[in-house]
């Protein structure tokens, strides 16, 4: 007998990052999105072929419409990732006004009535079980007294709901993406199921940046070595900076490892999205200079003199990736300039494939619009592979119920 398959709607989908890893599962098919970014929506409407993908300001689209556009289908999950600019550290210096005495209450920056906007969802669609992913920040800011907020609202609003106890913050790193990417990852459900975190599957030794989210006892040479940036891209089109022919045959045809077979798994031998942003003549001679793993400040004062930058306040806008690490985190700021990601060897910046392969996305999903739509899709997506790992927990608490 075939395994159940459960439907899902993704809210504040973007490009589909977290939907892909859900599908990649198989055990889970998005059968909606909603995103106020048109080419993000255009995106998500070419990869999930089940999907309504629907263009709209969920402030101003009801769940009662959305039901209606999805034909009336029952929802089992619901994902997504509000934006609630008051916890991101980037954001911070642009919210002075927040009230600091009452724990910087959710509700007195607009842009976190899209958090009230996901509950309203989950009321309305009464999933068997909701997951929220945001910035790690949303646990400690205000020395947690935001989060605590968010959980007393959630407990108000959706009282037949069993939030997890102990939310956790997950590493990509940890689960075979060649980045490290901190996310928290927030879990309700109805009586009757359960969630446990997925266990993790891959190290980084050496690093701090490893997090076992179940706090049990691992061995840590039991696991896979973390999936490095050499193998994220080394098998990608050969491409100058000026390239402008976006689909275009691998460079690299055999001896593949695990993680290029699995990106180019249901692939024909081509790729798109190989378009990379065009770096002046300064930034290139500075480029030269870097070794992999160097930042801006490491850089003798007459080469930092052929790009000069406020040193005070950009010590490291420029980084060089190192092949044999994982990346950084891959940020929507790449859609800038790209400075912070500076290909380990060439004297370019990151193609937009090659920062979708970071972000773990397998080469059949093509992402849709100008160059810097594309960039910003996939600096704010959650990293399939990742997101694949939370649906088979999901999964699991769905179907061994208590």
């Amino acid at each position: 007998m075939a395994n159940k398959v459960y439907k899902f709607i993704d809210l504040f989908c973007g490009a589909g990052g977290f939907a892909k890893g859900f599908e990649m599962s198989n055990q889970f098919k998005c059968i909606g999105g909603i995103d106020n970014k048109k080419a993000a929506v255009e995106t998500h409407k070419l990869n999930f072929k089940n999907s309504v993908s629907v263009h709209a300001d969920i402030r101003e689209l009801p769940p009662e419409e959305f039901h209606k556009m999805i034909n009336y289908q029952d929802v089992d999950v619901v994902i997504g990732g509000p934006p609630c600019p008051t916890f991101s550290t980037i954001g911070h210096a642009k919210i002075q006004s927040v009230n600091k005495d009452n724990g910087g209450c959710i509700t007195e920056d607009p842009r976190n009535v899209l958090f009230m906007d996901y509950l309203e969802y989950v009321k309305y669609f009464k999933p068997k079980m909701f997951v929220m992913e945001n910035v790690p920040q949303f646990l400690t800011k205000y020395k947690g007294k935001t989060f605590e907020e968010v959980k007393r609202i959630i407990e108000r609003d959706l009282p037949d709901y069993h939030i997890v106890e102990n939310v956790k913050v997950l590493n990509s790193v940890n689960y075979g993406v060649p980045q490290s990417r901190r996310r928290m990852i927030l879990i309700g459900h109805l009586k009757g199921y359960s969630f446990k975190y997925p266990t993790i599957t891959h190290w980084y030794k050496g690093s701090n940046f490893n997090i076992n989210p179940n706090d049990d006892d691992i061995d840590i040479n039991s696991l896979k070595p973390h999936v490095n940036v050499e193998s994220a891209i080394s098998d990608l089109p050969n491409i100058t900076d000026n390239w402008r022919v976006s689909i275009c045959e691998y460079s690299k045809h055999g001896d593949l490892d695990d993680y290029q077979k699995l990106m180019r798994q249901n692939t024909n031998g081509t790729v798109a999205n190989n378009i990379c942003r065009m770096s002046n003549e300064r930034a290139k001679k500075v480029f030269a200079h870097m070794k992999q793993g160097d930042i801006y400040m490491d850089l003798p004062k007459e080469v930092r003199q052929i790009l000069p930058f406020r040193e005070d306040i950009f010590k490291d806008r420029l980084k060089r990736l190192v092949l044999k690490n994982p990346s950084w985190t891959i940020l929507a700021h790449i859609g800038m300039d790209g400075y912070m990601y500076i290909h380990p060897t060439e004297l370019r910046t990151l193609s937009v494939r090659e920062a979708a392969r970071i972000q773990s996305f397998p080469d059949d999903f093509t992402f849709v619009g100008n160059q810097q739509d594309t960039y910003v899709q996939v600096g704010n997506a959650v990293p399939p592979i990742m997101a694949k790992a939370i649906a088979e927990s999901v999964y699991e608490g769905l179907t061994h119920e208590n």
